[in-house]
């Protein structure tokens, strides 16, 4: 029997993905968008996909447009970007944007709220991360999810709703944003440009965006399967973790380029690496990627090439 799903930020990178996954399985969607016009160019039409118009100050009114759902996926966010991470008064309101989307999902009836987390909320760590690692964010923005996902454990043990943490790692793929480390240098690459790059000596994992999004879904099956779970944070990531470098120079060689690498050439403050542990998301879905970072690598300058 179909499921029905909210999921707000539905036209962001992960947002339309998961979308269009959803939709493909059977399930129906409500899509929660700021643009009804952006994000029906963006989604298409489709018989068990609802446009839902909502900014997110008017979070805390969608109850009213949704009567009833099983899931409520929470993607949409704020100051994601380098800039707006640190700014104090965008993630406050972020906070309470998410609360009021997690109290219209007890109202709406939903049996599962899945929060977006992040990485950024354990913050330097130089071993292993597991789910159980203290977290020690120094952004603005890890600071926020956080508190989302402390807020969050309360509710569930308030009012019954089961509750999904994803701390996720660092997702790419074809559609992602031209500004990324994979976009920009592949981007190029191709055109034998020189890079400036960090020392990209850290350690770093990439997980295929299709991927990352069977794992959510595998997930909220889980969740709902499970009559004991109640609230839990998973690691959304790969298993495969390298040097930052050695990613670049497989980039480079799949590109055949020509471009100078000025390794060291861009300075960083509050170095983050990388080392995501997955062994509790393997225990619960048994599977965690089925896509290599060469293959998407393929996949994007075949993208790249044709536009």
């Amino acid at each position: 029997m179909p499921q029905t799903f909210v999921i707000t930020g539905a036209t962001s990178f992960i947002g339309r993905r998961l979308t269009l996954q959803l939709l493909s399985e059977g399930q129906r969607v409500f899509a929660v968008c700021r643009n009804q016009q952006k994000a029906s160019s963006l989604l298409g039409q489709h018989e068990a996909l609802t446009m839902v118009e909502a900014s997110l100050k008017e979070y805390d009114q969608l109850a009213q447009k949704i009567p009833q759902a099983d899931v409520f996926i929470h993607l949409a966010w704020e100051g994601t970007g380098h800039d707006g991470r640190n700014m104090t008064e965008v993630q406050l309101a972020n906070i309470q944007h998410s609360k009021d989307a997690l109290q219209q999902a007890v109202l709406m009836g939903c049996q599962l709220f899945v929060e977006a987390g992040s990485q950024a909320e354990y913050g330097t760590q130089l071993d292993t991360i597991t789910e159980t690692t203290t977290c020690e964010p120094f952004s603005e923005y890890g600071k926020a999810k956080l508190e989302v996902c402390r807020h969050g454990f309360e509710m569930a043990a308030q009012t019954g709703i089961k509750y999904l943490h994803l701390r996720i790692f660092s997702l790419f793929g074809e559609d992602d944003h031209p500004w990324t480390l994979v976009m920009s240098s592949i981007d190029k690459m191709l055109k034998n440009e020189p890079i400036n790059l960090s020392s990209c000596t850290q350690n770093w994992n990439f997980l295929y965006i299709a991927d990352a999004v069977r794992q959510i879904i595998m997930l909220c099956q889980y969740a709902l399967q499970h009559r004991d779970f109640r609230h839990e944070v998973f690691n959304i990531a790969s298993e495969d973790t390298r040097c930052l470098r050695d990613f670049v120079e497989e980039m480079y060689r799949l590109t055949h380029s020509q471009s100078e690498l000025h390794y060291g050439a861009n300075p960083q403050q509050n170095t983050v690496s990388l080392q995501p542990d997955v062994t509790k998301l393997r225990d619960a879905i048994g599977f965690i990627s089925s896509t290599t970072f060469e293959d998407v690598i393929k996949k994007i300058i075949h993208t790249h090439q044709k536009q």
